[in-house]
């Protein structure tokens, strides 16, 4: 079928073209609202700046489309093949993306606010300057499981999106806004996160393990029992952070804003926290076997029952602390 006949057929007021063989048909800006086309082909199609609000395009093949500048609003691509294509500055708010293939998508500047991409496969997709405000890509019992490994989401914007559960490990997040994000369980093992915004984001049992959050603000942000073991944490705002048990050893703190931050039974072992701020700290019951605090601010801190015998305090300042035997120091 070539363009002419899909866009007369549409016109005269017929909406389903399933299966349909539209391998490399220009349908450029074409008026497509509401279209169905399930299990197309449209392989190498020219849909650049087409109307494709609400259109049905499940299981459809889009490998190598151009969809740059398309909009996509609401439309449902379940299991939609879109390997390799192209959507640059695409709309594809509150799109129905669930499994969709999307490796090695270039989706710069895209608008995926409030989409489901729940089981998504975003592996090596390009997705800077992205909005993802509003996204689901949660996990749920394995059935939706979205991958992003290797994905570029640096400077995305995911306000509030649901990443729980998701495969974030090594993916460049570096300066994403993801302030009350929802990240529990996740895998960000790896990833860089440098200059990244994750005010009150929910990190508990998040895995960081040899994360790059240099610079990262995350006030008021929720670390419980979440793994940052050999972080970079160097000048991260923590403020107000809520992080009982979680495990630092290793990671680098120094110059870090830790101030009222709840620490406790928080393993510190090792860490870096030269400089840095923890002024009124809650470090009940942390473990701070061979830390270093040279420098560090520990006024009206916490201490009870912390492990310091071999804590390096070379000028720390402790006024008005609460020293581990339960002392005050003044």
């Amino acid at each position: 079928m070539d363009a002419n006949e899909l866009l007369k057929r549409y016109a005269d007021g017929e909406k389903k073209f399933i299966e349909a063989n539209l391998n490399g048909v220009n349908l450029f800006g074409a008026d497509l609202i509401g279209i169905a086309l399930n299990k197309a082909d449209l392989r190498n199609a020219i849909l650049i700046f087409t109307y494709l609000n609400r259109a049905i395009l499940n299981k459809a093949n889009l490998i190598s489309t151009q969809l740059s500048g398309a909009n996509l609003n609401q439309a449902s691509l379940i299991s939609a093949n879109l390997h390799d294509a192209d959507l640059h500055g695409a709309s594809l708010q509150g799109a129905d993306l669930r499994n969709a293939n999307l490796t090695l998508a270039d989706m710069l500047d895209a608008n995926l606010m409030d989409a489901d991409l729940r089981g998504a496969d975003l592996s090596g997709a390009n997705l800077t300057g992205a909005c993802l405000r509003g996204a689901n890509l949660r996990e749920e019992k394995r059935i939706y499981s979205a991958i992003l490994r290797g994905a570029n989401l640096h400077k995305a914007d995911l306000r509030g999106a649901n990443l729980t559960g998701a495969d974030l490990a090594k993916v460049d997040l570096s300066g994403a806004n993801l302030s009350e994000a929802m990240l529990r369980y996740a895998d960000l093992s790896g990833a860089n996160l440098s200059g990244a915004i994750l005010n009150n984001a929910s990190l508990s049992d998040t895995n960081l393990a040899g994360a790059n959050l240099k610079g990262a603000n995350m006030i008021n942000s929720r670390l419980e029992r979440s793994n940052l073991i050999d972080a970079e944490l160097t000048g991260v705002n923590l403020y107000g952070a809520t992080m009982p048990d979680t495990k630092l050893t290793g990671a680098k703190l120094s110059q870090a804003n830790l101030s009222f931050a709840r620490l406790s039974r928080a393993d510190l072992s090792r860490a870096n926290l030269r400089q840095a701020n923890l002024t009124e700290v809650d470090l009940v019951d942390a473990y701070l076997a061979r830390t270093d605090l040279t420098g560090a601010n520990l006024s009206k801190a916490n201490l009870i029952r912390a492990e310091m015998s071999t804590t390096n305090l070379t000028g720390v300042d402790l006024r008005e602390t609460v020293m581990p035997d339960g002392t005050i120091n003044y």
